[in-house]
């Protein structure tokens, strides 16, 4: 757990290696990203070795409160700047290179643990609403910024925009990593409506017939 913690709250080291110039440094700053996502990867890596249920969950919580604190942190520091996203070229001040980078590394970072741990991560992001919205702004900001991000990042976004209802599903959206499936879910519901429907059906008053010889 210290160890994906680390990738949440350590920008400094990066923003060392950025040069001043705007175009180098947005060259660099892909590969850097880039980087990071494969140590995000990693990091994660490590709950499959975590089997109760309890432990994950509590690990998960702690991880959201510390994402998006530094999202909410970051994105009052974007809003508070000249920097406009999509529009402005590479940032030159290193504040707001690092709430830049926070954003879009948090934002990638609890989106693959929303797919790869869906049924507790979606229970996590319940206990404080303002968390979905800070993801969705999050996910939002990203899209604007994809020119910074590989597809494998945008390709990402997407399917966590899908599984959290953000926008429609794809026909053809599964994701793998459920263990209880969407459809499922819908079918157990249409089927308790049904039963329920019925017993309703069967307490209700009854029409007694007398035949008359």
């Amino acid at each position: 757990m210290n160890y994906i913690i680390f990738f949440i709250v350590c920008y400094a080291h990066v923003f060392a290696q950025i040069p001043e110039s705007p175009q180098l440094a947005e060259e660099l700053y892909k590969q850097l990203f880039k980087r990071q996502r494969v140590n995000h990867l990693e990091a994660i890596k490590s709950f499959r070795k975590i089997s109760h249920y309890e432990k994950q969950y509590s690990m998960i919580q702690i991880m959201a409160e510390k994402v998006f604190s530094n999202i909410q942190e970051h994105r009052a520091a974007i809003e508070a700047s000249s920097f406009i996203p999509g529009v402005s070229e590479f940032p030159s001040d290193n504040n707001v290179r690092e709430a830049l980078s926070s954003i879009l590394e948090n934002t990638a970072l609890f989106s693959e643990i929303i797919i790869r741990y869906p049924d507790i991560a979606v229970d996590v992001l319940k206990t404080n609403n303002n968390w979905d919205v800070l993801l969705q702004w999050g996910i939002a900001f990203s899209n604007q910024m994809r020119y910074l991000l590989d597809k494998g990042t945008i390709k990402l976004l997407h399917l966590v925009s899908q599984e959290l209802n953000h926008i429609d599903k794809d026909p053809n959206y599964v994701n793998p990593y459920r263990k209880i499936k969407p459809t499922q879910d819908a079918n157990e519901t249409e089927i308790h409506k049904t039963q329920k429907k019925a017993k309703k059906i069967k307490k209700g008053p009854r029409m007694i017939i007398h035949n008359e010889l």
